[in-house]
C-alpha cells in the first residue's frame, strides 16, 4: 500500500477535513436560502411547494425575514414603486368618422393593503397580482388592453372638431376649462381603476394621451379649423382693443375738456383782477395828472392807428390835431411872478 491509498482511506486528517468542509458549506447555503431580506422598494412573497405562505407587503415587513431552505420555499420579488407603462399608439375613429392616432401613457403599481381595503378580503393585493399575472411584464400587457379599448370606446363618441376646439378668454388660454384630451384619459381612468384593483391587486394611478397626431388626410382640415379658431381670437382680441381704446379716448377727451374748463375759469379770474388793478392804476394816474393822461391816451391812440401807409382826413377841431397843432400846454404854477427892483426901473428910464 502507497501514501497515496493510506491518505484516501476513511478516518485519516485529511478525508476528515474535507468532509467538514463540504458540510460547513451545506450549512451555510441551507441558512443563507432560509434568510431573504425585504428591500424598502419592493414587495417579497414566499412560495411553498407552489403555495403562498409568506407576503410582505407592508412598510413594517422591511428588513430580514426567515423562511425554510431552497426548494422548499421560493420567494417571488416585487418593484413597489410607481411604474411607467407607454404602449404603442394606435390609430382611432371619432364620432364623425375622422381618423385620428392617438399615443398613451399610464402609470401604476401594485397596491398596498390600506389603498385597497375594501377588496382585500383575505387576499391583499399582492396575492391577486401574482395569482392573476404573475410578473410585471404581463401586467403591462393586460394594462394596454384594458386601457385602449376604452379610450377607443370614448374616443369613438366624440366629435372631431371637439378634440381641437380651443377655448380661449380674454386673459389668455381658460385653464379652468381642461379640454377633452384631459378629460377622456381622467374618465377612463376613473372607469378602469376599480376594475383592475379587485381583479388584479393593481392600483391605476394616472392615465394620460401623450401626443394626438392626424393621418395625412385630416391634416388639411386640421389646420384650415386652426386658422379659423386663431382669426376668431383674434378678431376678438382687435374688438375688444378698440372698444378698450375708445374708452381711454372718452375719458382722455373728459380730462382735457375739465382741465381746459378749469383753466379758462382761473384765467378769466385772473384776467378780470388784472383788469380791475389796471383800471385802478389808471383811475388813480386821471386822478393825479388828466391833462398827462389825457396825453399818454392820445400817443396811445397815435401809435395804434398810425403806420407808414395811414392817411387819416381829420377836420382842424378834432382832438386827436390838437396835440399836433397846439403842442404840450405848459403847466400853471402857483408861485409869484418876481418883482423889478428900483436900479432895474432906473435902468428901464
Amino acid at each position: 500500500m502507497n501514501d497515496e491509498q493510506k491518505s484516501a482511506r476513511p478516518g485519516t486528517p485529511s478525508s476528515r477535513f474535507l468532509l467538514g468542509l463540504a458540510g460547513l458549506t451545506v450549512v451555510c447555503g441551507l441558512a443563507g436560502s432560509s434568510c431573504t431580506f425585504v428591500d424598502e422598494s419592493e414587495w417579497v412573497l414566499v412560495e411553498r411547494l407552489g403555495k403562498i405562505a409568506a407576503i410582505y407587503d407592508q412598510p413594517a415587513d422591511r428588513g430580514l425575514k426567515f423562511k425554510l431552505p431552497w426548494p422548499l420555499d421560493a420567494v417571488r420579488r416585487f418593484d413597489a414603486r410607481v411604474q411607467l407603462h407607454d404602449p404603442p399608439g394606435g390609430e382611432m375613429v371619432t364620432a364623425d368618422k375622422k381618423n385620428v392616432t392617438v399615443d398613451s401613457f399610464l402609470c401604476w403599481r401594485i397596491a398596498t393593503p390600506d389603498t385597497a381595503a375594501d377588496t382585500t378580503k383575505n387576499k391583499p393585493p399582492l396575492y391577486r397580482f401574482f395569482t392573476a399575472l404573475g410578473d410585471h411584464d404581463t401586467a403591462r400587457t393586460r394594462l394596454a388592453e384594458h386601457v385602449l379599448p376604452a379610450l377607443r370606446t370614448r374616443l369613438g363618441e366624440t366629435e372631431f372638431g371637439q378634440l381641437v376646439d380651443v377655448h380661449d378668454s380674454g386673459s389668455g388660454p381658460d385653464v379652468a376649462r381642461p379640454g377633452l384630451l384631459v378629460t377622456i384619459p381622467k374618465a377612463v381612468r376613473k372607469e378602469l381603476a376599480a376594475l383592475v384593483l379587485e381583479r388584479y391587486g393593481i392600483e391605476l394611478i394616472d392615465v394620460r394621451i401623450k401626443r394626438l397626431n392626424f393621418p395625412r388626410q385630416n391634416q388639411v382640415a386640421v389646420f384650415e379649423r386652426m386658422k379659423t379658431e386663431r382669426k376668431k381670437i383674434a378678431e376678438e382680441y382687435r374688438s375688444d382693443g378698440l372698444a378698450e381704446n375708445t374708452k381711454i379716448k372718452s375719458r382722455a377727451d373728459l380730462q382735457y375738456s375739465e382741465i381746459i374748463a378749469n383753466a379758462q375759469q382761473e384765467a378769466d379770474v385772473i384776467r378780470g383782477r388784472a383788469d380791475a388793478e389796471s383800471l385802478s392804476i389808471l383811475n388813480q394816474a386821471h386822478r393825479r395828472d388828466p391833462e398827462f393822461y389825457r396825453f399818454t391816451r392820445t400817443l396811445d391812440s397815435y401809435r395804434l392807428i398810425l403806420n407808414d401807409r395811414t392817411t387819416l382826413v381829420l377836420s382842424a377841431s378834432n382832438s386827436l390835431l390838437k396835440l399836433l397843432t397846439e403842442g404840450v400846454r405848459a403847466e400853471p404854477t402857483d408861485a409869484p411872478a418876481p418883482r423889478a427892483t428900483s436900479a432895474g426901473k432906473e435902468g428901464s428910464r
